[in-house]
């Protein structure tokens, strides 16, 4: 085993992944209540139903990762078949919430599922399939869009005006993280958006589980200004966007995306990270219980401690797939890693940065070392901090317990750095 103190960093891992909404249910394993409360909180703007979720975690086993897809799986078969019984009968408001809900279930069915289980794919194309049936079921109908990128390939997305067709508005591009898929976005900022009169462009990068799915043979990327500026070029293309109000927002690893992007692009006119990011490598050595200021032993296999839920989920996750290293060895895979770091460009973000952050995300000492890294990078007088609080039922990570909460703190924000009043 790798000469550290395993108990006292899996405490450390864990804390990010605890919510106090989640502690309301019956699960002690964090990456489930972690889980539990991230679809929770999408009920804020449709996307679960309260009864639906604690229905499903009913029949849960703690720690059990089969049970944990299999109640998943139950009830998004359950809630889309309502939908599609709606859609037949004609009742098209009750089609489209029932499809926004099953959308969220089958996104939870295979969210810890081995890489190679083929219900990775199946249950994401289930998840595809209900948002585009619900979002056909909107007035204006939610967009399908391509945006084009390089070799012939395209990078997936959805197009959501803020107002009357072909009028000028700001827009807010929506970048998710390692672990979320494209269409999960549309209830984390979208919607907020949307009811401010923003048009949105909510799309994913090489890498990310919808772009993966349709290019196995693209993969994460630490110059994320290139894909991005696809997307900026195309939301560029279109009538409805005021090219001088055009915002980025990363959720998660969309934390290292966005700042990174707004680096080297300067037509974007504000960022938010949820929360900043600026050093992922460092991170995950961090996360797997290693000493971030030494080097890391080559032979992780035999030397990190598989028994332990977090670095077993984080070793065997398809992030390492995803990222192009899914036959190379973990340290191989971390070497890999260290490239995505906003090291040395931290000056190069100079539009206004909002960074939010979830107050469980970080204990005491990691939270004094990431302050530091944000100080680096808050290089213009509109740049701010939020850190969510437990007394504010906005502690968990991104936010994500509190979406009404975090839209009102980004979009007040955005707001006024935008000069735009909803």
């Amino acid at each position: 085993m790798v000469n550290t103190d395993q108990s006292k960093s899996q405490g450390k891992q864990e804390t990010m992944f605890r919510h106090t909404a989640g502690q309301a249910n019956r699960f002690e394993a964090a990456m489930f209540d972690a889980y539990f409360t991230r679809v929770m909180g999408r009920g804020n703007y449709g996307g679960s139903a309260v009864g639906e979720c604690y229905e499903t975690a009913s029949r849960i086993i703690d720690g059990d990762y089969q049970s944990f897809a299999d109640a998943w799986e139950a009830t998004a078969k359950r809630v889309e078949a309502i939908a599609r019984d709606c859609l037949e009968k004609g009742h098209k408001v009750s089609a489209r919430d029932a499809f926004l809900r099953a959308t969220t279930y089958w996104g939870a069915t295979t969210v810890y599922a081995d890489p190679t289980d083929p219900r990775q794919r199946l249950s994401y194309e289930r998840e595809r399939a209900c948002f585009r049936e619900a979002a056909k079921l909107f007035d204006p109908q939610i967009e399908v869009v391509n945006i084009p990128y390089e070799n012939g390939a395209t990078l997936p997305g959805y197009f959501i005006p803020g107002g009357p067709k072909g009028e000028k508005r700001p827009t807010v591009l929506v970048l998710g993280g390692g672990d979320s898929a494209l269409e999960e976005l549309y209830g984390v900022v979208p919607v907020g958006a949307q009811r401010r009169g923003y048009n949105v462009l909510m799309f994913e990068i090489p890498g990310q589980k919808a772009m993966f799915f349709d290019h196995p043979d693209l993969f994460f990327r630490h110059d994320t200004e290139v894909p991005i500026g696809h997307a900026v070029d195309y939301a560029l293309s279109r009538p409805e966007v005021d090219p001088k109000k055009i915002a980025l927002i990363g959720a998660s690893f969309g934390g290292y995306f966005a700042p990174r992007a707004a680096a080297f692009d300067k037509r974007l006119a504000a960022v938010i990270a949820l929360p900043l990011f600026s050093d992922i490598g460092g991170m995950f050595v961090e996360l797997l219980g290693l000493d971030p200021t030494k080097p890391y032993p080559r032979d992780l296999e035999t030397r990190l401690d598989m028994s332990k839920s977090f670095i077993k989920t984080l070793v065997k996750s398809d992030l390492r797939m995803r990222s192009g290293y899914a036959n190379k060895t973990i340290a191989e895979w971390l070497d890999a890693m260290q490239e995505f770091t906003l090291a040395g460009h931290e000056k190069d973000i100079t539009c206004p940065l909002f960074i939010i952050a979830g107050e469980s995300e970080y204990d005491p000492a990691r939270m004094e070392k990431e302050e530091i890294q944000w100080k680096k990078v808050m290089n213009n007088p509109k740049s701010q901090v939020k850190i969510g609080k437990t007394a504010e039922g906005g502690e968990g990570h991104s936010m994500i317990n509190n979406l009404l909460l975090k839209n009102q703190i980004e979009f007040d924000w955005l707001d006024d750095v935008l000069d735009w009043k909803s």
